[in-house]
């Protein structure tokens, strides 16, 4: 797909939850294009991999840790690596999930949403060492996605509810979010534009986040 838009590209395959072959990925892919302009993370398992009940009588911990190991982590290495091929600026995206960062209620997502906290966290302490290089680092916060590679893996009763209670208006925009509509901020943080914005992170949710959930929904929305 990128040779058919013009441009040329390379594939390179590892495990970013080995933090020694993470490093070895971003080393690879940066002498195969000859440095390293823009770095984006955007890592998601299979859900069964991270997924689990705080409570379980199964201690999940090695799902936990493998979600820091692929979140958090990760990050520190890449990002680390990937500062070293940037060469008179740069910039830097991690794709987050903001409401699992800081709020509780969707239980089984205990391991990931901990970690996109701390990825958010992380990426704060690189904006500030990276900014005398002129490496910008940010993060992004997608709302549901029709395409997401976590609420795919869900059951179809699930998405069916989510659908549902985005367009009953909880998503004031009354849709879910689609990848262009990600892509497209990636695109800007990563554009000459935004090359003052740092340390940020992008919420794109169509205004979801902006609903009370104290409060019904009729009484939010306008007449």
């Amino acid at each position: 797909m990128i040779e058919a838009a013009g441009a040329s590209g390379v594939l390179v395959q590892g495990d970013v939850a080995d933090a020694v072959a993470a490093e070895d990925l971003v080393k690879e892919a940066a002498r195969k294009l000859g440095g390293c302009d823009i770095f984006v993370q955007s890592v998601v398992p299979p859900l069964a991999e991270i997924y689990e009940h705080v409570v379980s009588t199964e201690v999940p911990l090695a799902k936990w840790q493998l979600a820091f190991d692929i979140q958090a982590r990760a990050f520190f290495v890449c990002a680390r690596a990937a500062a070293k091929f940037m060469r008179g600026g740069g910039r830097m995206v991690a794709l987050s999930y903001a409401p699992g960062a800081r709020t509780g209620g969707w239980q089984p997502f205990v391991g990931m949403g901990p970690a996109k906290a701390a990825l958010e966290s992380i990426s704060r302490y690189f904006a500030v060492a990276l900014g005398r290089y002129g490496i910008t680092v940010n993060t992004i916060s997608p709302g549901c996605s029709d395409e997401s590679t976590i609420y795919g893996q869900t059951p179809q009763e699930f998405q069916h509810a989510l659908k549902e209670w985005v367009e009953s208006g909880w998503t004031p925009m009354r849709r879910r979010s689609t990848p262009g509509d990600i892509a497209d901020v990636c695109a800007l943080l990563c554009s000459d534009e935004a090359r003052f914005v740092t340390g940020q992170g992008i919420t794109v949710d169509g205004g979801s986040s902006l609903m009370n959930p104290d409060f019904p929904l009729a009484r939010q929305l306008p007449a």
